[in-house]
């Protein structure tokens, strides 16, 4: 894994940008097939011009090699030391040395430079000079606050230098570029979060790589939860709680760095790819870099997870809840439908001609009773009398059964969220964070006033549900608001 940390290769001082493979690609001779081979080494005559300038047929041929590779690569190559594909020389010798004999031998310095200056020239292109180097590094900064990686930055830094038509300068140059950009760059961040970072807040972020028994605080914050179950969950909120302080600084010291999200990213992810003891052993600056990137995205992270174990909880009870409603409405119409024919059969003795008018209403009870009994129907007289709950009243009272559960599991998380809306304003927003003042205070929703329930919050179609009324069908006082705002609206967004 890449950090922005100078990675090295072996004992080299130098900072690994490429791996071997890529360095070749970029840097290593081009490998031609006879077509590409016919196609970069037919020259125009200006092309054959500046090789026709050179005093002898070895300084020819080196600078026809050049010429061809550098339109291949727009780069240049010392030749000395290095295998040239003889199929590339024999080509050469073939179109443009026929009947002479020419070996490929070492350049003079001065000649090189020379070749490669005009070659240059020809095409429209600059020679890497150090004069070019404040820009590059300028160019490079800015691109480093986008993406840290190094190779992502060398290859803006070749886009660059091809878009303004300069010779890539060696490897080694560009590495020492990249390099020196990266320290700048750690040098800017831990500056700046040195100087927003508060007492409170350094020796919270001390405290997270502080060893406690087994585990450290911070080795906890990264273990995410394996379930929703109850004491999954208070784990879950009470490393919310510990990230929130950190969280708060985060918010108002990273988006003052300047660096896109993909580095805000990047940085916390290495809080998982360092040990504590690799944390630890950095400089403050680089450490309190690293925790509060990670407390900016842990933060999140908690905050998701807690909604969706919000939510995962309220689809349980939303279902149980139905199916419970719908359970006791089904078997009370099966009941009416059970009671039906003899309820039918007591009412017809009213109207029953064979039953003389002077028979004592004991007897005709006592035949009423033999159809049903006197319980049953007394039963089934009272349900005769009152209304019959609809699905929505036995709905609520499932959910007054399962009260204590959103008490004990649901409760705690609404209360942890951060929630927002769009627009602002949301009357349930509104509600949520009232509902969060008052448990705070340790009190009861039935203890507070009806006038500060939010407005638009209690329809009056669940004036039953959620309020006690008096006899004039009023609200007197509340009762399942709480429940009413978590089952409809925080579990589906505001």
């Amino acid at each position: 894994m890449q950090t922005d940390q100078p990675t090295r290769a072996g004992k080299s001082r130098r900072l690994t940008v490429l791996s071997q493979a890529e360095r070749n690609a970029l840097y290593g001779l081009p490998d031609f097939d006879d077509f590409q081979r016919a196609d970069f080494f037919a020259f125009t005559e200006a092309e054959r011009a500046v090789a026709d300038r050179r005093k002898g047929p070895v300084e020819r041929l080196h600078c026809l090699l050049q010429i061809g590779y550098f339109k291949a690569k727009q780069a240049f190559f010392n030749f000395d030391g290095l295998e040239i594909p003889t199929e590339d020389i024999e080509f050469l010798l073939e179109r443009y040395f026929p009947g002479d004999t020419v070996a490929l031998r070492p350049l003079r310095q001065d000649e090189r430079y020379t070749q490669r200056a005009e070659i240059a020239k020809l095409f429209g292109y600059r020679l890497w000079s150090e004069a070019n180097r404040p820009a590059l590094i300028e160019m490079a900064a800015l691109v480093a606050r986008r993406d840290v990686t190094p190779t992502f930055i060398l290859i803006e830094v070749l886009g660059f230098l091809k878009a303004r038509q300069i010779v890539r300068p060696g490897y080694t140059t560009l590495q020492t570029v990249i390099s020196d950009v990266l320290v700048a760059e750690r040098g800017r961040l831990a500056q700046l979060i040195e100087k927003g970072l508060d007492a409170g807040t350094r020796a919270a972020l001390q405290d997270l790589v502080v060893r406690e028994g087994t585990l450290s605080e911070l080795a906890a914050l990264k273990q995410d939860a394996k379930h929703f179950g109850y004491k999954m969950m208070v784990a879950e909120r009470q490393k919310h709680a510990t990230l929130a302080p950190l969280h708060t600084a985060a918010k108002a010291i990273v988006p003052q760095l300047g660096i896109s999200q993909q580095n805000t990213r990047y940085y916390a992810s290495l809080v998982h790819y360092y040990t504590i003891f690799d944390l630890r052993r950095m400089t403050a600056g680089q450490r309190h870099l690293y925790l509060l990137c990670y407390a900016w995205q842990r933060y999140r992270q908690m905050n998701d997870n807690l909604v969706d174990a919000f939510c995962h909880g309220m689809a349980q009870i939303e279902q149980e809840t139905k199916e419970a409603a719908e359970e006791a409405y089904a078997k009370a119409q099966e009941k009416r439908q059970r009671e039906a024919p003899r309820v039918g059969r007591v009412l017809l003795l009213y109207v029953d001609e064979t039953v003389d008018d002077a028979t004592p209403f004991g007897d005709v009870r006592k035949r009423a009773f033999r159809i049903m009994p006197k319980d049953d129907l007394l039963t089934a007289g009272n349900r005769l009398c009152d209304r019959s709950d609809s699905q929505m009243e036995l709905r609520w009272r499932a959910v007054d059964r399962v009260a204590a559960r959103f008490k004990r599991t649901l409760r705690p998380l609404a209360m942890t969220l951060d929630v927002s809306a769009e627009p602002t304003g949301s009357p349930w927003q509104a509600a949520l964070s009232w509902m969060k003042t008052v448990f705070n205070r340790q009190q009861r929703l039935t203890e507070r006033p009806l006038a500060e329930t939010p407005e638009g919050t209690t329809p009056e179609r669940l004036w039953p549900h959620l309020f006690d009324l008096d006899q004039a069908g009023k609200p007197t006082r509340l009762r399942g608001y709480g429940v009413r705002i978590s089952a409809e609206r925080l579990s589906l967004g505001f």
